[in-house]
């Protein structure tokens, strides 16, 4: 059995990731999904959440904005599409900061069609979990 299996990232214009890990944890519409290596065959997707790579024992954090996940056993290897994703490092918190804020301000504040208001919100979680990395360390 192996220890590790092959990660792939790919975000619309590039391959984000593409290396060996020791384990991947990502929220999915189906609940936390920790990934290790020989991992039945799946396809799920992925929420607007926090992103956990483990690499030779070393946590990264990341924050997703939705996607699809595709495991394939037979391979070894886990695809994941995402439309976008950002390292804790990579950040722009207070971007995010005034992200959240208008978000906010504009649910609050204006008349909004049913789908203005859902962008509004999809926006909203976002920024909310691009700020929640901020209080947490890698290891």
């Amino acid at each position: 059995m192996a220890n590790r299996f092959h990660l792939e990232i790919i975000v619309p214009t590039s391959i984000y990731f593409n290396d060996d890990v020791d384990s991947v944890s990502v929220v999915t519409s189906d609940g936390v999904l920790t990934i290790l290596a020989e991992h039945a065959d799946l396809i799920a997707n992925i929420e607007i959440s926090h992103l956990v790579i483990r690499q030779n024992g070393h946590l990264d954090n990341y924050a997703v904005s939705g996607g699809v996940l595709n495991i394939y056993q037979k391979e070894n290897k886990v695809m994941m599409m995402v439309n976008a994703i950002e390292s804790q490092e990579e950040i722009d918190y207070e971007r995010a900061n005034k992200a959240k804020d208008n978000a906010q301000k504009r649910l609050q504040e204006e008349e909004l069609s049913l789908r203005e208001q859902q962008k509004t919100e999809i926006k909203l979680k976002r920024a909310l979990n691009r700020l929640s990395l901020r209080d947490l360390t890698s290891h």
